[in-house]
């Protein structure tokens, strides 16, 4: 096995169970290629962990093990889905729902591997190409410890061109998955949908939403195929408005509608520009009772933070006005650039330019199933908060 010497200023970094090593960091990884398993060495050339290399990126190294005893390989993959599988049995309620993410990537010690499972059939998604060589042993693996209906690849994220969305094992899935999420049916598209066919990580957030949804009149921006809209009116919404540019996206939401045994004709669809959307609502002074915005992220990389920091207060801004005094605006970003203490000064801008104060009910992060090493703050991502526009 190639080895690698870490700097001393990065092993207690690594011991502290920050998963990565940037290229930049670390000597050069002789004899190496991608998808290679590297032993770490410390000081005197003492052994630390093993990570998995790649060439390409600039995250060089992935650590998969600081363990004595452990060994990066088949086995370990085992142990990793197993110890995920009994986290999730024990942190969710799966009487009432069967969709959830059961690896996390660097949270379940895997990192770069993301699974998703739909009601039996599982979704696999990496995030570096350095996984291919090992994608045999994590399919037999998930095969035989979870005895799914089937595996569906999704490829690598970047969407490089190494490897092509296929069926690894198992069944072909039907064109849509029924899925139930705290008894809320979903039809998931893994295939042509975002991510893996749905955002888990708004999981709670949806519930959340329903939980506050009773006699309001609901906006939801950049809605996709309308959870959040269906979690509205089944906790009782007057009325939902979800809009999105895609118009895939609208229709999938108005056959979510229909799954869960709601009129769609009692609801609106709109396929718009949510900036556009706003402008419009503005101009024909039409408020609701709670306004939702869960947009993309604005800042993919981090020379984008400045202007995604001007464009999420716009849009903020933009969503309060919208809102009937007392009534509840709930803001989102899933930007891991952009930390809950930068998204908060962004909401307290947006009020500024609003006129209109905010009083916080809930801040919310990431759920059970997307764990997260408390020394690596890069994968807290996900921001949710509910608020009162007064």
């Amino acid at each position: 096995m190639p080895t690698v010497v870490v700097p001393d200023r990065l092993t207690s970094h690594v011991a502290a169970g920050h998963p990565w090593l940037y290229a930049d960091a670390v000597p050069a990884v002789s004899g190496a290629r991608t998808g290679d398993l590297v032993t770490l060495l410390g000081q005197g050339r003492r052994p630390i962990g093993q990570a998995l290399f790649d060439a390409d990126s600039p995250i060089a190294l992935r650590v998969l093990t600081t363990r004595r005893g452990e060994a990066a390989g088949p086995e370990l993959w085992r142990q990793r889905v197993e110890q995920a599988l009994a986290l999730r049995r024990g942190t969710l309620d799966l009487r009432s729902t069967d969709a959830f993410r059961l690896l996390h990537g660097e949270g379940d010690r895997l990192p770069g591997v993301v699974v998703d499972h739909y009601a039996g059939f599982l979704v696999l998604k990496l995030d570096t190409p350095a996984w291919l060589p090992h994608l045999g042993d994590l399919r037999d693996t998930l095969m035989e410890v979870m005895r799914p209906s089937g595996i569906y690849f999704k490829g690598i994220s970047g969407e490089r061109e190494a490897a092509a969305p296929h069926t690894l094992a198992g069944d072909e899935p039907p064109e849509h998955i029924p899925v139930r999420e705290h008894g809320m049916r979903l039809l998931v598209d893994i295939r042509r949908g975002q991510k893996t066919g749905l955002f888990l990580d708004q999981r709670e957030n949806r519930a959340v939403v329903r939980q506050v949804a009773r006699g309001r009149r609901v906006l939801n921006l950049f809605s996709y195929t309308g959870g959040f809209s269906l979690a509205a009116a089944l906790g009782g919404a007057t009325h939902v408005t979800s809009v999105d540019l895609a118009k895939g996206a609208v229709e999938g939401a108005r056959q979510n509608f229909i799954a869960n045994d709601l009129d769609p004709a009692a609801h609106g669809f709109v396929a718009a520009d949510a900036f556009d959307h706003l402008a419009a609502c503005a101009a024909s002074k039409q408020q609701f009772d709670l306004v939702i915005v869960d947009p993309p992220s604005f800042a993919p990389r981090k020379s984008a933070l400045r202007a995604a920091e001007a464009a999420y207060t716009k849009l903020n801004a933009a969503a309060i006005r919208q809102v009937v005094p007392g009534g509840l605006v709930a803001c989102a970003s899933c930007s891991s650039h952009v930390p809950m203490d930068m998204f908060l000064k962004i909401l307290r801008e947006s009020a500024r330019v609003a006129r209109r104060a905010l009083r916080i009910l809930e801040i919310r992060q990431e759920p059970a199933d997307h764990p997260t090493p408390l020394h690596f703050p890069e994968g807290r991502y996900l921001k949710f908060v509910l608020a009162v526009a007064e």
